[in-house]
């Protein structure tokens, strides 16, 4: 049975950007893709990247004229629910294609050593003396065998190894529900006239471009727990946001997990990583490049330990220390307090907010830039609402809640276990957290 360091579950942006980065470090990798070549990375056309994650995750920037490249703009528009109020934000964004990019990604990782193969599932964990030693997966050539030193799932939403995982192997097994995505619809329209790129967070819904053409818009709604709530949304903005006729060019449906992540990424030989592990941003479910700030601390790690000849979870154990210091705390910040805000603000006092920056401003809305200082000043923003009758006393409990929930679990993340031997302990105060902040509605 051949064997490899590293073997990676999913060959699509957060399997292949691993793929590079360890095998640049003189490491054996092997990436197995369900997906056909012509298909991998074809559920969903654009994605998203900001000028400056190019350089911060030494991914190939691409330019008009590349096969990869869709589009770029410079500004974002948050508005209010009735579309009077709205909020600029710099944006300074490179839209992509996503199939043509994993190629390219995936190409770049087999120039570095990388084996990817495709058209290949993952179907068992490998395991020597109770431990992951290896996988099984199925080809149309029926079944293999490969052995690896740590095996990396990085399978999406479907979760394929970490479902597999034995309870209580280190990693947390839980399917990703309907009640833990985000579902998404979007309409590839092209507008009689151009429009602005405006993203409405009461409908969760968006105007996002599709091609350098002012008038070339994706028109996106998004609802958690099913596409019948997100086509209620996308009814919802039709009825305030509607700017002229427009052609359909195509829909596409997607979804993406919002909720928290196992409170281990790491196991025995096992690393969770990208959707398959919820590295989503709370405040827009983009994965992309959240999921490479954790994989660049996995593969410094995975470097280290791999050199040392040890990779149980005590070796890659600080993967989870460094990624809550370094983001998942804040992750819990934003997540806590948004989900509170989200399911208590109506309509009105969004409204409110908006024509009074409260919450509703940059530091909330551009690329989920709040600390906590900003949090708590928002109660007392918040509070000059009551006089006016703008913001009902229930809601100003929510956002108190929020904030009190959203400055706690911060702090809880940022004192996560430095061993495995704490974690028991810092779980059962996690359960207790996110038992209060609850699920988007």
């Amino acid at each position: 049975m051949k064997s490899y360091d590293v073997i990676i579950i999913g060959g699509a942006t957060s399997g292949a950007y691993l793929a590079r980065k360890v095998a640049k470090c003189g490491h054996s990798v092997k990436v197995i893709e369900k997906s056909s070549r012509e298909q991998v990375g074809t559920k969903m056309d654009i994605f998203h990247i900001t000028r400056s994650d190019f350089d911060k995750f030494d991914i190939p920037r691409v330019y008009e004229g590349d096969t990869e490249w869709a589009f770029e703009f410079t500004e974002n528009h948050f508005s209010s629910p009735s579309n009077k109020y709205h909020v600029y934000a710099d944006a300074e964004t490179v839209g992509l294609h996503m199939h043509e990019y994993v190629l390219l990604m995936n190409r770049l990782a087999e120039e570095a050593g990388a084996e990817i193969e495709y058209e290949a599932a993952f179907e068992e964990f490998i395991f020597s003396g109770g431990v992951i030693a290896g996988i099984r997966y199925s080809t149309k050539d029926g079944i293999s065998e490969i052995g690896g030193k740590v095996v990396v799932d990085c399978s999406g939403v479907a979760s394929a190894a970490r479902r597999e995982l034995p309870n209580g192997y280190g990693v947390e097994n839980f399917e990703i529900g309907p009640e833990d995505l985000f579902f998404v619809i979007l309409r590839y329209a092209r507008f009689k006239e151009e429009q602005m790129n405006t993203f409405w967070l009461n409908m969760k819904s968006w105007y996002a471009p599709f091609s350098p053409k002012g008038t070339d818009k994706i028109i996106g709604s998004g609802a958690s727990g099913s596409y019948e709530k997100a086509q209620k949304e996308a009814d919802k903005l039709d009825s305030v946001s509607s700017q002229g006729d427009f052609e359909l060019v195509k829909t596409e449906k997607g979804v993406t997990p919002y909720r928290r992540p196992p409170y281990s990424l790491v196991a025995d030989n096992f690393i969770a990583a990208g959707d398959a592990a919820c590295l989503t941003k709370p405040e827009c479910g983009e994965g992309v490049t959240s999921s490479m700030v954790m994989l660049d601390i996995a593969a410094d790690v995975l470097d280290s330990a791999l050199k040392q000849g040890k990779t149980d979870k005590q070796a890659l154990w600080k993967i989870n220390t460094v990624y809550n210091r370094v983001q998942g705390a804040d992750f819990a910040l934003v997540r806590a307090f948004l989900t509170k805000l989200i399911n208590a603000a109506t309509d009105k006092e969004m409204e409110y907010c908006f024509k009074n920056g409260i919450v509703f401003n940059e530091k909330f809305l551009n690329n989920g830039d709040v600390s906590p200082k900003d949090v708590i000043t928002t109660i007392a923003n918040t509070i000059g609402g009551i006089s006016h009758k703008y913001i009902s006393l229930k809601t100003i409990g929510a956002v108190a809640s929020g904030v009190k929930l959203a400055l706690e679990l911060r702090t809880h993340y940022l004192n996560y276990p430095k061993t495995p031997e704490g974690l028991a302990r810092w779980a059962l105060i996690s359960d207790r957290l996110w038992k209060k902040v609850g699920k988007v509605k």
